[in-house]
Order: structure tokens, then sequence, then C-alpha cells
């Protein structure tokens, strides 16, 4: 190849001259960085270190500016020495660096043999690959040139400078008259710091010189003010002392003071004021707390307070106090004495952790405990803020809430608790007296086992202390096993549903009959609905369980059922809300029905678990006239219990109509209230007939009774009709007794002339029933003394008759035994 001239070259590349032009610049760029990037370091530095005014800090401080003029124009002439401007050969050969095959460099190549088709077809290829060349990204790196990042540290200065520095950097460098001492410039900062209560950020004060302009603090915020160099003076008038910039390190001066009052601040320097700011201070009120609604006994005996803090940043802390009022007691029984003195109650106020300028919340204490249980007391709550400021509401007097207890034998010993806390060596003499006489006669009572032992253990230790005088620990230990003991004979331990049923019902009614508060009926309601729940389950689960209490309709017994759950707490509902209204009376009426009606269901069970029907043995014509008018006795007590049943599933269907409720799926229309008459005067006439020769006033009771309820159902009036039926139904079984009690005597009779029984009836009387009790004559069933036992294990009819309900619910058992036991219950 031979090489083209210059100007052929230039002919060649025209067509890429733009592109080789800016190649030539960014190549000259980099130079120039990389020549000169000490001199701009250079530059940097000289610009931080004079607008920082470091020439003031030290003697030689003069000598700065012209070192960093050297230092500047050596850069200078170092960057101008090596610097060189670039080529159009060497963009060539920086362009061809960009694509493969140096395109550029080929097309100003000319062949020296070969084909010129050949070379011309090369050429267009190598034109195609230098149109796709584009100019090179400048490389501005110098790391390798700078391996300490000088440059680095320079620009950090210098941005620095821009940004917080306070001299003049034409200025600071040398004094106005021109003279050779070299002071710095008016550099200086100052900030605000408000309280950390407050929640406020840090104010930094700029050279606001505004006489309008006012900054607003709050009161007790800090001021701090640094300056660097020599020659300045504070004054304020948001402090009362006086206060002066003192020196923190060579060239570092600073004052730090808080704001008392409003106020300016100013600094001089030279006579002459660089800055001046004005503040106001908002004043930090107290804070304010109150009572809110409703203050007194929560669910189970809790004290509970309902409280509103303000404040105008936060609350920080907060208290309630409570008293004593002995003034105010009822000074009778162990009050009578003058009360021991003792510390007030003072417990914290739940707060968040970052309360806030307003709380509103409720504490909750049980203090059931507490010797000012039950006692009037006084309450005043307190506020604290972040300043220390406290804040206190107006006294509200209460009693203290404590814990209901409605067993009287449990009542009399939280009581006697009370006393002897009240006054405990006045009082201790007579508590051991009272609570001796209160477990004097334990059989006349009801409580768990060992409660009267437990309770003459602690009476015998509550003397011996006594007699030295009772110390605190003594004191608190036969306090807390006086409360331990109450709370056991309160709460109890029933053996089953029933009895917590039946405890939960008669606690209810003493609420009643006693005006209880509305606190105590929704707390025994709350009991109550939850023992309901316990017996319904037992009973739905005896009736999955054993096959000999299923009832022959499948679907109508578990529709039954359920109807009996939605309308026992239809009736509960509305229990509560007759005692909410003050309508004892309505309630107490309504709460004996639901229990006539919970014993009509445990009566219907037993019944099913019979199986109705079935003759039983012994039954038959051979059993004499007496008894067979008891089974027609029996058998129109059933027809009476079901007569009430159907009377109550008829006053459900009314008041399913009367709330606007559908009736359960599958229940068929109600016969009405007076179509029940018909079949009530039906069964008063069989019982009047039943009557003739057997001379029984609780028969003649039942049947008017009888008459009575089948004029309420006339009328209309279902609720009456049902207490007249369950009237019957009492008055029935009574009349029963009275026929088994006039045959026995009869047979007794007989037996005395007849003389003693053979060996036979010996062997006879040696056997015994399930429940351990000897048949003797196989009359065991109708009646006589060995029926029910004046005293035994048992202790009570009421207590025989829970544990024949609980071993009749023994799956274990054989089915005659359970049958037998049935029959029990069925009888009495």
């Amino acid at each position: 190849m031979s090489e083209p001239t210059r100007s052929e070259q230039t002919d060649i590349l025209a067509r890429y001259r733009g592109r080789l032009q800016l190649t030539r610049v960014v190549m000259g760029l980099e130079r120039f960085v990389r020549c000169f990037w000490p001199l701009l370091t250079v530059l940097m530095t000289g610009f931080a270190l004079l607008s920082f005014g470091v020439q003031a800090l030290f003697a030689g401080g003069v000598f700065l500016l012209p070192a960093l003029g050297l230092a500047a124009f050596v850069a200078l002439i170092w960057g101008i020495w090596r610097v060189r401007i670039p080529t159009m050969e060497e963009a060539v050969s920086r362009l061809d660096t960009q694509g493969v095959g140096q395109a550029l460099a080929t097309l100003t190549d000319t062949p020296a043999t070969g084909s010129t088709g050949i070379w011309e077809a090369h050429l267009r290829r190598t034109r195609m690959r230098a149109d796709r060349l584009r100019p090179p990204a400048p490389d501005l790196r110098v790391a390798r040139r700078d391996p300490w990042a000088l440059r680095l540290i320079a620009a950090v200065a210098f941005i620095a400078a821009l940004f917080f520095a306070r001299g003049d950097v034409l200025d600071g460098g040398f004094p106005p008259d021109g003279s050779s001492a070299v002071a710095a410039g008016p550099v200086y900062e100052a900030w605000a710091t408000p309280p950390g209560y407050t929640g406020t950020p840090t104010i930094y004060l700029t050279e606001r010189q505004d006489d309008a302009f006012t900054i607003p603090l709050p009161e007790g915020s800090i001021i701090t003010l640094r300056t660097y160099g020599e020659g300045f003076s504070l004054s304020q008038s948001v402090q009362s002392a006086e206060i002066d910039l003192q020196l923190a390190a060579p060239g570092l001066y600073d004052a730090t003071f808080p704001v008392a009052q409003a106020g300016e601040v100013s600094l001089e320097r030279g006579g002459a004021e660089l800055v001046r700011w004005r503040f106001t201070v908002g004043e930090d009120a107290a804070p304010t707390i109150s009572f809110g609604e409703d203050v007194g006994r929560g669910t189970g005996g809790v004290l509970e307070v309902p409280f509103e803090a303000r404040d105008d940043f936060e609350v920080v802390a907060g208290a309630v106090t409570i008293t004593l009022r002995p003034e105010a007691a009822d000074r009778r029984h162990g009050l009578t004495v003058d009360p021991v003195a003792r510390d007030a109650i003072v417990l914290d106020l739940p707060l968040p952790p970052r309360a806030g300028a307003e709380i509103s919340d409720m504490l909750v204490q049980d203090l059931s405990q507490h010797p000012f249980a039950a006692l009037p007391v006084s309450l005043r709550l307190e506020a604290v803020d972040g300043a220390g400021q406290s804040g206190r509401s107006d006294v509200l007097d209460i009693d203290l809430p404590r814990r209901s207890f409605f067993d009287p034998l449990a009542r009399a010993i939280v009581e006697q608790r009370r006393d002897l806390f009240w006054n405990p060596n006045a009082n201790a003499r007579r508590v051991g007296q009272l609570l001796r006489a209160i477990s004097h006669q334990p059989a006349d009572l009801t409580a768990p086992p060992d409660t009267f032992l437990t309770l003459r253990d602690i009476v015998e230790m509550l003397e011996t202390s006594a007699a030295d005088g009772l110390s605190e620990e003594e004191l608190e230990e036969i306090a807390e096993e006086l409360w331990t003991l109450a709370l056991a004979i309160e709460d109890g331990e029933l053996a089953d549903a029933a009895a917590r049923l039946r405890r939960a019902q008669e606690r209810l009614q003493q609420a009643l009959e006693d005006g209880a508060s509305d606190e105590e009926i929704a707390e025994l309601m709350e009991e109550l609905r939850e023992a309901m729940r316990d017996y319904m389950e037992q009973m739905a689960e005896a009736l999955r369980n054993d096959p000999n209490a299923q009832p022959q309709d499948g679907e109508q017994s578990g529709e039954g059922m359920q109807m009996s759950q939605q309308d026992i707490q239809d009736m509960l509902d509305r229990i509560e809300e007759l005692s909410r209204e003050g309508r004892t009376e309505e309630a107490q009426r309504l709460l004996e029905q639901l229990q006539q009606m919970m014993e009509n269901m445990q009566m219907t069970l037993n019944q099913q678990g019979q199986g109705q029907g079935e003759p039983q043995e012994g039954d038959g014509e051979g059993d004499g006239e007496g008894q067979g008018r008891q089974g027609q006795v029996e058998d129109s007590m059933r027809e009476q219990q079901d007569l009430a049943d159907r009377t109550f599933e008829e006053l459900q269907r009314q008041f399913r109509e009367r709330q606007g409720g559908a009736p359960l799926l599958g229940q068929e229309p109600g016969e009405g209230l007076e179509g029940l008459a018909e079949t009530q005067d039906a069964l008063r006439d069989l019982l009047d007939s039943l009557e003739d020769g057997l001379g029984s006033e609780a028969l003649e009771e039942a049947e008017r009774n009888m008459a009575d309820a089948a004029e309420a159902l006339r009328q209309d009036d279902g609720r009456r009709a049902l207490d007249e039926q369950a009237e019957a139904m009492e008055n029935l079984r009574e009349g029963l007794r009275q026929i088994e009690e006039g045959a026995n005597s009869g047979e007794a009779s007989d037996a005395e002339r007849q003389g003693d029984a053979p060996d036979s009836e010996s062997e006879r009387a040696d056997a015994r029933d399930p429940l351990g009790r000897p048949v003797g004559n196989g009359q065991a069933l109708e009646g006589g003394s060995d029926v029910v036992p004046e005293a035994g294990p048992l202790g009570s009819m009421q207590d025989l008759l829970d544990e024949i309900r609980r071993r009749s619910g023994e799956m274990d058992r054989t089915a005659e035994e359970r049958n037998y036991l049935r029959d029990l219950l069925d009888r009495f």
C-alpha cells in the first residue's frame, strides 16, 4: 500500500470531521484534568481554610495566603508544562478504538497492487464500520495519580465551607485597616433546644435580624451559642443572671443558658452587632385530671376508675390516692371502736408509653382483700407533666367495692375479717367469740367438708396470737386464711351441672329479694347463664349416651331441646331487663317459672329413661285396690306434667309471635290455651273420682289447683296457669306420700298381729338395694322409715335425691339398676 498525502487523508475523513473534533475535545478534557487536578486541589483547600478563618488560629497564620498563592502558581506551571493539545492523528487513533479493524485508518490507505474491484468492496465494508463509530466518553479518573485522595479531601472541605462557613474569604484574611495582624471573620452558630417532653425539634438559629420576627420557645428551652475566633461579646435579656462566653478550646468560645423569660439575645464583635434574636416563651400550664363516669364497682367486685387527663404537651405519670373515711362508716358492732391508722392506698394510673396531651383511660384494680374494702373512702386523682408540675382532681367519696358474698356463712366470715382489720387488738376477742358461735352447730349449716374444722383452727390461731398482741404478719396470715375459707364456702365444690344451676338460681333469687345493685345482678345473671349452658349440655349428653333415655320420636326430641335453649336465653334476658327496670317482683316470678321448667325437664328425662308404658315388676291386679288407686294417681301426675309442658310450649309459641320471630322448623301450630283448658278439666274430673275413700287433703288441694289452672287457661293467662299446675304437681306428690304412709301403717298393724316372720323373711331382710339399704319385706319402695333414714351419710332428703340422680346417670351401671333408681326419683 502507498501512503496518501495529508490533503488526501483530510478529504477522505471529511465525512467524519464532527466525530473527530468531539473526540479531540474529550481527549483535551482528560488531559486538562490529569494535568491541573493539583491546581484545583490547592484552590479548594485554600478557599476552605480562609472561609473557616484558620489563619487566625495560630501565630503564623499571616503567611497562609502567600503560601497558598505559591502552591497554586507551582501547580499551574506544572499543568501548563504537562498539557498537550490532541492532534487529528491522535483523534483518529482514539476514535478507531471504539470499533474493530481500525476502520478510519483503513480508509486513508491505498492499495499498492491488486484488483481494484476487490479494494472497492473492502472500502465499502470499512465505511459501513466507520459509520457506526461514536466518540468515546471522557475518562476523568485520576486515582492512579492521587493515591492519597487529596482531591476528595479538598472537595469535601470546599463544600463544607460553602454551606457552613461564616467567614469572608476576601476580608477574613486581613483586617480592614490593612495591618499585618490577621483576625478571624465573624464565625458563629447557635441553636435552641426545647425540653424533651414537648416533642419539639431543635431550632437552628439563623442570621435573621428582622425586628418584627420573634421566635417562640417552650418554657425550659436551652440556648447554645458558639463562636470561632476572638473579640465576640454576648448580651441577653432572657435570663436574669449574667451570661458570658467561656473559652472551650483555643479560638473556640461557647455559652449555654436556659430561657426563663421573653427577651433578646445579641452577638457583637468589635462594637458592631452581628446578629440579634427575639424570643417569646410559651407558658407550660399544669396538667388537669378528672374522674370519668361510673366510678365504682365492676364485674367481680373490682374497682373501676375511669379518668381523663390533659396537658399542654404530655402527661408522664398519674396516680389515685384512696383514703379511709372512718367518720362516714356505720359505726356499729365491730366498728364502734376507733380504727387503727393505716396508710392511704396509692395506685399508679395506666398510661401508654407515649401518653400525649390527652388521655382517657380506666384503672381496674381488685381491692376485695384490702382492709378498706366495703368501707367509705375518698378518691383523689393526680397527674404529673414533663416539667414536674402536678394537677389534682376533686375528691370523690364512695364505698370501696368488694366481691359480693351471697352465702350467709361466707358473708359473716368476711364481715368478721373486716372488723379484725378495723382494730386488731380491740376486736380480736369479739371476732373469736363470734366465729366460735358460727361454728357451734355445724350440722345446721351447709358448707364444704372440713370447713368448720378449718374455722376452729383459725379461731385458735387468732386467740393465741391476740394474747400477746397481734403483729402485722400474724394479722395478714389470719386474714388470708379467713378470706380463703370464705371463698371456699361461697364458691363451693359443686358436684354436677344441676347443683351449679340450682345454686346460681338461689343466689340470683336472694339478690333480687335483697335489692342488689345492677352490677351484682348482671354478675349473677352471667353466672346463671354459664350454669344453664352446662346443665343443658349435660342433659343432651345423657340423651345421646343412654339408650333407655332416648325418646321415641328422635326428631321431636332434638327440636324440643333446641327450642328450650332458645327460650331459656329469652327468659334470662327478660329477667335481667326486668331487674334493671326495678320490676323485681316480676323478675322473681319469671325466675320461679324458669326453675319449675328446669324441674319439669329433669322429670321428663327420667320418665323417658324408664320407658313409658312398660309394665314394672310388682304391678298388676294382685297388688290390691289401694295400690291400684296409687298407680292411677301416678298416671294423673304424669298427665298433669305433660299438660304443663304443653302449656309452656304454647307460651313459648305466643312469646315468639309477639317478638316477631318465626316458629322453629317442624313446630306445629299451637292449639291455644283455651283448648288446653278442656284437658285440664278432664284431669280434674279424673282426680275427683279417685278421691273417694282416700281422704287425702293434698289431693283435694291438687283438685282445686287444677280448677284454678283451667280457669286461667280460659282467660288466656298462661303464667298463672303454670303456677297453678306446678302447685297441683306438688300436691299430687304429697298425696302419693300420704297414700303410701297409710298403706304402710296398715301393713305394720297386720305384722304385729301375726308375730314374727319366718326365717325366709329374715333372709330377705338381709338383702340390700343398690343404695346399700335393707330391702326388708320387699316393701322398700312403698315408704316407711327405712326408705329415707333420718340420719346417715347423706344427711338430708335433698342430699339423698342428689345422690340418686348422680348414680342414675352413671353409665357403668346396669340398665335394670338405673331403671330402679329412676323409679325412686319418680316416686319421691
